[in-house]
């Protein structure tokens, strides 16, 4: 029987004390580790509620700033636009009111230039009176009698009078 016994304390009850103990380590610490479990799981559900939350936000201003870069671009070609058509309407002001200018200082030059040769015409025809009646008269005191000369300087000079008022 001693083999027996030697069989049971050798073999069997250490295995018997280590189920014992690891039944009682189950007993008391199931309790604790399971809420340890729990409260460990719900602070992963949390961390993981505010991952997503955060992916959320994340997502949701990424969309916004999309838009807003979307709305901005928009805006921009919109001012690049009305700028270029501003420009070109001014340019076309410019060119209309370069035009007119032109138009009225060829207008002038052309009024100017008329007035200059009517004056010219007017001082050569005056010129030419005073010269042809200047010759005349030399030519008639030294070939005509006084009273000859007389009576033809005034005929020459109302026709050069009547050919000055017509020209």
């Amino acid at each position: 029987m001693e083999e027996h016994v030697d069989v049971l304390m050798g073999i069997i009850l250490p295995y018997a004390n280590f189920a014992i103990f690891l039944g009682l380590a189950i007993f008391f610490f199931r309790k604790p580790a399971a809420a340890a479990a729990r409260k460990r799981r719900e602070q992963f559900e949390k961390l993981m509620a505010e991952a997503t939350s955060a992916r959320d936000q994340a997502i949701s201003k990424l969309n916004e700033l999309k838009q807003r870069e979307k709305s901005i671009e928009n805006e921009l070609e919109a001012i690049k636009s009305a700028s270029l058509a501003s420009a070109e309407q001014e340019a076309a002001k410019i060119i209309a009111d370069a035009e007119k200018l032109a138009t009225h200082l060829r207008t002038e030059a052309s009024r100017i230039a008329a007035a200059e040769v009517a004056k010219a015409r007017s001082e050569l025809r005056r010129e030419i009176v005073d010269t042809v009646t200047a010759s005349v008269r030399d030519k008639l005191k030294s070939d005509l009698s006084t009273e000859a000369q007389t009576r033809i300087v005034g005929q020459k000079i109302d026709e050069l009078k009547h050919v000055s008022a017509q020209g």
